[in-house]
């Protein structure tokens, strides 16, 4: 029994520490995103309380799901943005410029963007045809017969890219950066992993291209120390779907 637990002192001592606590908090916090974006948990649990109230007032509809999607978007940041952020501060004691938040911008961004979105926005337009696609997006829902191209759709989409900064901190900052001096280049492959299993569940051809887009856009960071080259695309084809897939569907305007 002894000799087992020296084994692993022994063990957890050659840790790289940052590493470490990214990877369990990845899991936990990916965990908590999948469970309590579900308003129904949040009933579950939150009776006779303020949980309740909440999951009350998100579900009292004004014709569309704008608030459902608000509070998605709000478990989405804390558990994405805030609580890594408070990692990186406290347990790390280091600057969030360090984890993906870098504000130099490299030579070559706008050439490399413009290049990117060649690629992706035909891409992005075959997708809004197929049946899948159209069936998932826009998640922005409407009930009472208003018209989609609205302030509602507007306030979607500002949310939706906040959600967006969310998703990229978390994996290519916070993950990718705390696992860079541990693992090197291979940080951008386990990165990619988790990021490929948030897309379950969404039409597989997506799954797929966040393999392909996970390892692309980890290297930028990787190499550049920014998340923003990613951010810029995830949110020009995100709001290029909506339109596209509202546009097929009839109900743009």
């Amino acid at each position: 029994m002894f000799e087992l637990i020296a084994k692993l002192r022994d063990d957890l001592e050659l840790l790289d520490r940052r590493a470490v606590v990214a990877l369990i908090y990845a899991a936990i916090g990916l965990t908590c995103i999948y469970y309590f974006k579900e308003i129904e948990f949040l009933h579950a649990i939150g009776q006779w309380s303020i949980a309740e109230l909440l999951s009350d007032w998100v579900l009292a509809t004004r014709g569309n799901n704008l608030r459902l999607l608000g509070y998605w978007v709000f478990v989405s940041v804390l558990f994405y943005v805030a609580v890594p952020a408070l990692i990186v501060k406290a347990l790390f004691k280091g600057r969030l410029s360090d984890y993906g938040l870098s504000r130099r911008i490299e030579g070559g961004f706008l050439p490399l963007l413009a290049q990117s979105a060649v690629v992706m926005l035909p891409l992005t337009y075959l997708m809004s045809l197929t049946p899948g696609f159209a069936a998932k997006y826009p998640f922005l829902k409407v009930y009472n017969g208003d018209p989609y191209l609205s302030s509602t759709l507007l306030v979607w989409e500002l949310i939706y890219f906040l959600q967006f900064f969310g998703l990229e901190f978390f994996f290519r900052g916070f993950l990718l950066h705390s696992l860079k001096p541990a693992l090197g280049i291979y940080s951008v492959f386990v990165m990619m992993v988790p990021y490929c299993m948030i897309h379950f569940g969404k039409p597989m051809p997506e799954a797929f291209a966040a393999i392909m887009a996970g390892i692309f856009l980890g290297w930028l960071s990787y190499h550049n120390g920014n998340i923003w080259m990613g951010l810029v695309l995830h949110c020009l084809v995100a709001f290029a779907m909506d339109v596209l897939a509202l546009y097929n569907k009839g109900l743009l305007f």
